[in-house]
């Protein structure tokens, strides 16, 4: 990729962020930056499958700096990034498009606008492979709620279950 950008993954949990950074990552040879890539990083060093919810809940909202900084850091080392990660506030989306302009990058946000069926299907399937860190379904029912669905004046680029990826950024990139 010619020049630096940040992907501002948006959805709800279960939403296929993280599939979608993959994806990105693969296409365009961008970096992934997020809280579970933190937390597995982390994960057996701290033995965190055995942490208390409330503690566990605590980690969790204390790991967007990490998330942050590493953003930060793979720009300032020439690397654009992908940031996939849970319900972002509007605050938090403006802090990474606030990183994208201090490092001259671009940045797109992508809203993954998925039913919220095909979130508990998702969910639900994720309890037999593992694939990802488990969010327990108030947690769940909790971000739907203050959930800060993109507004039109962000200019998100929408992604919903039957979209494309080489169409999702025609015109974009």
């Amino acid at each position: 990729m010619e020049n630096k950008t940040i992907f501002i993954l948006c959805g709800e949990a279960f939403s296929g962020k993280s599939t979608l950074a993959k994806k990105i990552s693969d296409l365009y040879g961008v970096k992934i930056v997020g809280r579970d890539e933190v937390y597995f990083a982390i994960e057996k060093i701290l033995a965190l499958e055995n942490t208390p919810e409330d503690d566990d809940d605590n980690l969790w909202k204390n790991m967007w700096p990490l998330v942050l900084q590493g953003t930060k850091n793979q720009l300032l080392l020439g690397n654009s990034v992908v940031v996939d990660d849970n319900c972002l506030y509007l605050s938090q989306r403006d802090e990474l498009r606030s990183v994208a302009k201090q490092a001259g990058a671009k940045s797109l946000l992508i809203y993954l606008n998925i039913p919220a069926e095909i979130l508990k299907n998702r969910k639900e399937e994720n309890k037999i492979s593992k694939n990802r860190h488990d969010v327990p379904s108030e947690w769940m029912e909790e971000d739907s709620n203050l959930f800060e669905r993109p507004m039109e004046t962000e200019k998100p680029i929408i992604c919903t279950a039957d979209t494309k990826i080489e169409e999702l950024f025609e015109g974009v990139i």
